[in-house]
């Protein structure tokens, strides 16, 4: 999210570091202990006492251990509901999405592209984490509808849901190719995978559009 204006003085920003910082120091406890052990058998007691804070401490920062690991969702998720989200039509809707990813990605800065596969590898071999991320993509991908619904209340909620779900997959997937690339000079920012996954998007929908639909023609122009 946006760095809001300096209302607080430089102990304001000072604070937000170290909370930065903690939760950092959490994530990787977290894990490492998932990677070791497996998150069914690691407690948030152990994530604590592996960070050098107070279970109580934890859930000041993390409602789960599952979200300690998944840091990223619970950054995205807030985003969702707290940046503006402005949208007329179906085309503006998906553009909104994208603009509420580039807020995230601003605020991301540039991740660690190591620990990024190291969480990649924990959600494809643990089914706990798997479990969480999914559930967190369909709570994300609920509040991403209702905004679009707020801002288009006579659009059909089928339409809604499904623009929600390509925000999902879209935002998912550039994370996915930019923890696929190459360690080299060339690798791609986080934003221009980003990027490059929302272009070919859009080419696969236009390949869509241009399908004879079953009736005769073609499907039409989409999104509008």
């Amino acid at each position: 999210m946006p760095a809001a204006e300096d209302s607080t003085g430089p102990e304001e920003g000072v604070r937000q570091r170290r909370t930065r910082e903690l939760r950092q120091r959490v994530h990787l406890a977290a894990l490492e202990l998932g990677e070791r052990y497996g998150m069914a058998a690691v407690t948030v007691a152990q994530i604590s006492a592996a960070a050098d804070i107070s279970r109580r401490s934890f859930f000041r920062y993390f409602g789960c251990k599952e979200e300690a690991v998944l840091d990223g969702h619970s950054r995205y998720l807030a985003a969702v509901g707290t940046v503006p989200f402005v949208a007329a039509n179906r085309a503006e809707a998906l553009e909104a999405i994208d603009r509420l990813g580039d807020v995230v990605l601003a605020c991301e800065g540039t991740p660690d592209l190591a620990e990024h596969r190291r969480v990649s590898r924990l959600i494809e071999a643990d089914p706990a984490i798997r479990a969480y991320a999914v559930s967190q993509d369909r709570v994300i991908t609920d509040k991403l509808r209702n905004r679009l619904a707020e801002q288009l209340p006579e659009e059909d909620p089928t339409a809604l849901e499904l623009i929600a779900h390509i925000g999902v997959t879209i935002w998912r997937n550039g994370w996915i190719r930019w923890s696929s690339q190459a360690d080299d000079a060339a690798a791609e920012t986080p934003a221009e995978s980003h990027a490059a996954v929302r272009a070919l998007f859009r080419d696969l929908a236009e390949v869509a559009c241009a399908l004879p639909d079953p009736e005769g023609g073609r499907r039409g122009q989409a999104p509008r």
